[in-house]
Order: structure tokens, then C-alpha cells, then sequence
């Protein structure tokens, strides 16, 4: 511990300047700086307290929170890392339960934070491994466990280097209940099995074609979404080689706030694009949408002909599928799908995704899939049956997390 904190405030000057870098490009106020620096003050204490580092982790920890207080549960905390997680939170217009930014991992503005939460649970949505704040939770007798753990630990010379303080760590961790066997193996190396537990993917039984909003593209139209950088002219050079108005190809980034740089990779003179943050108008010549805007994910699933999920084809992990399948897309994934191999491969036994080894494939996918609804309607069959078996998980997390709650409603 001495060593990180001695090493954490070294580099200080430099966390301190990324977060202005950050706070300026995503125009956030001074008051998450400063938040995020010393963390907030707060005026109340609380039971509960759940962690949701940013937007997917915050959309589980919305749908934890319903259960726990559809079971009576109070004075519940959310926090959260990011501005777009704060974003999420605000959308789901939760009664009665707060948020705020959790502080950097600082000694002295942790533990004054943990203090002030004075909370009896913490719960970790998937990861979120911080020195300062688990050794602060336990000295102030805050138990902690994490829920659809999902782990990845570093490796080569750094993974070596920072085993002792992962595990000293992860060992201030009361119970951690995985989303995979794949975790649950990962974190083996750090903690005893005996806190380990496989419960499953929470994210799938959480998923939801309730959208009652109308369509926001009138035209038919395949999406890309959650894309990275370099991942969007990947996808426009082989959906450019179809050479058809009839479909358009909507692009939602992962990042709304990458516009400038998936225009500047765009050849421009010779593509028809519009820009749904700039209110463009979607014309019978434009080729491309880009929907570069935050919350409407579900819609552009729900009214698409079919899906392709980013992270996929760059080396980023992939993205969670399940939406597409909870709206019985067709779907189509690259070959870099690492962070969801488990749902990746049951998905691809059951016949219920594609999987494009290669870029230059997908002008041959697309064209089957538009050829031939029946071929679709088999992908999109099977991706709602394997989904729908999931439905209970959300009840096994919601038990697991009682077994670790001291005062019970009343």
C-alpha cells in the first residue's frame, strides 16, 4: 500500500491534468472536478451503496436499486466515475435514491468519503479494484462484494509487478458473484474460492423490448452500433461496396463525443452523410447516419433490419449483444469478442449469431441477410429463445446480495 500511494501521488501533476483534459472536452463543470479530487460532501448516511463505474455498469446498478426497494430497502447511494453514467442515472428517475462522483483513489479524500457514505454494503458492479477505497471500507466496517464480477488481470511484467497488491486487495472482498466461468477462474488467482460464485450475466436477464418511443430514422436502415475508433470507415467501405439506396447504414458510437474523428476518417466528397446531433435531415441520397447521441440505443436496435455490435472488429473485447436479441435481431459480430466468449460461443452453437472472421466478408453477409428473410428470421428465433432463458438471473444476484444486508426492512 505504501508503494501505491507513494507511486499514486507521484503522478498526481499528471492525473490532475488528464482529468482537466477530460473535463474541458466533454465540457463538465467544475464541480466534478473537484468532486472527483476530494469527493462530495454529504449530508446523510446510508445502508446501501452501489458502484457503477460508467454507463454499463450505472444501467445495472438502476435495475438493482428497483429491486431493492421494490423489497423495501433505503437510503441507498449510487456513484459513479463518469459524466455519461450521471447521465444514465438522471434518465431513470429514481425516487428518493442520490448520486454522486466517486473521488479518485487518493488516501486522505477516499477515506474521508467512505466515512461520510458510512454505508454497511458496498456493491462493486462488475469491477472497480481500488487500493484505497477497499482498505477504507473495511476500516470503517463497510463490507464489500461485487456482482457480475468480471475480471482481466494485467499481464507480462506488469501483471507480475502488481499480483501482491491485487491480491491484498481483492482479499478485503467479502463475496464476489461472477458472470461467467471464465471470471470465476480469473479471480481464483487472487482470492480464495471459496468467495467466488457463478451466478451469471446479470445484463441478460435485464435487457427489455419495452421501447414505446416512435422510430427515430424513417427509412430502413442496419446498425452499427457501440463502434470504436477506425471501426466506422471499416464497416462504410464494405456497406459502400453494396452500391443500394434502399438501406442506410446508421453508425451510434460507443463515444457520441468522437464525431470529429470519425468525419475526419470519412472520404466526405464522395459519401452522403447526415448528423443526428446536428439535426440533419435524412435525405433519399444519404448513405450514412450518424446518431452520435446518448440514450437512444434501444430505439435504434428496436427498428433496425439487423445488428452489428462494435469492439468487435478492432481489438477492443466486444460489446454485450443481448438487446439486439431481446428485439430478435440478426446479428453480427467481428472475430475480437474476448470479453463475452462464453455468450459469444452459446450464441454461435445455437445459430443465433454471425460471426465475421473478416472485414472483407461482410458485403457477402449483408447481401444474404437482405436476400433471404428466411435466413434472418432463424438468427432472430433463436437469439429471443436463448435470451429468454435468462430471465431469472436478476433474481439469483438480487438473493445473493440480501445474504449480505444487516439491517432488513421492517
Amino acid at each position: 500500500m505504501l508503494k501505491y500511494n507513494f507511486l499514486l501521488y507521484l503522478t498526481s501533476p499528471f492525473i490532475l491534468l488528464k482529468l482537466i483534459i477530460y473535463g474541458l472536452k466533454n465540457s463538465t463543470s467544475l464541480s466534478y472536478i473537484s468532486n472527483k479530487l476530494f469527493g462530495k460532501s454529504l449530508t446523510k448516511e446510508y445502508s446501501l451503496w452501489l458502484h457503477a463505474a460508467s454507463v454499463g455498469e450505472m444501467k445495472i446498478a438502476i435495475e438493482v436499486t428497483k429491486y431493492l426497494l421494490e423489497k423495501g430497502y433505503k437510503d441507498i447511494l449510487i456513484t459513479s466515475n463518469t459524466p455519461s453514467s450521471e447521465f444514465i442515472y438522471k434518465g431513470s428517475d429514481l425516487k428518493g435514491i442520490d448520486h454522486c462522483y466517486l473521488p479518485l483513489d487518493f488516501f486522505f479524500a477516499t477515506q474521508k468519503f467512505v466515512k461520510s457514505v458510512s454505508a454497511d454494503l458496498l456493491i462493486i458492479v462488475e469491477t472497480e479494484i481500488w487500493p484505497n477505497l477497499y482498505h477504507s471500507c473495511k476500516k470503517n466496517k463497510t463490507n464489500i462484494i461485487t456482482i457480475n464480477g468480471r475480471f482481466n488481470p494485467p499481464q507480462g511484467l506488469l501483471g507480475l509487478m502488481s499480483k501482491s497488491l491485487y491480491r491484498s486487495t481483492l482479499d478485503k472482498i467479502d463475496h464476489v458473484y461472477c458472470k461467467s466461468q471464465q471470471d470465476v477462474s480469473a479471480f481464483k488467482e487472487y482470492i480464495e474460492e471459496s468467495k467466488i460464485s457463478l451466478t451469471g450475466n446479470i445484463k441478460h436477464s435485464l435487457v427489455s423490448s419495452d421501447v414505446n418511443t416512435e422510430r427515430i430514422v424513417d427509412k430502413k436502415y442496419v446498425l452499427l452500433a457501440s463502434s470504436h475508433h477506425r471501426e466506422e470507415i471499416i464497416i462504410i467501405k464494405e456497406w459502400l461496396k453494396l452500391k443500394s439506396n434502399k438501406y442506410l447504414l446508421v453508425i451510434a458510437p460507443r463515444h457520441p463525443e468522437r464525431l470529429g474523428d470519425i468525419l475526419s476518417d470519412i472520404p466526405l466528397s464522395g459519401v452522403n452523410i447526415a448528423i443526428r446531433s446536428k439535426a440533419e435531415k435524412i435525405r433519399g441520397s444519404t448513405q450514412i447516419y450518424i446518431a452520435d447521441t446518448l440514450g437512444e440505443m434501444s430505439n435504434l436496435i428496436k427498428y433496425s433490419e439487423f445488428a452489428i455490435f462494435g469492439g468487435s472488429f478492432v481489438d477492443v473485447g466486444g460489446h454485450s449483444f443481448m438487446e439486439a436479441a431481446a428485439y430478435s435481431k440478426a446479428i453480427i459480430v467481428g472475430p475480437y469478442m474476448y470479453n463475452f466468449v462464453e455468450e459469444t460461443e452459446e450464441f454461435l452453437k445455437n445459430n443465433a449469431l454471425i460471426m465475421c472472421q473478416k472485414p472483407e466478408m461482410l458485403k457477402n453477409i449483408f447481401e444474404k441477410l437482405f436476400r433471404s428473410k428466411s435466413k434472418r428470421i432463424i438468427f432472430e428465433k433463436n437469439a429471443k429463445l436463448l435470451l429468454d432463458a435468462k430471465a431469472s438471473i436478476i433474481h439469483e444476484y438480487i438473493s445473493n446480495i440480501e445474504k449480505h444486508i444487516i439491517h432488513k426492512p421492517i
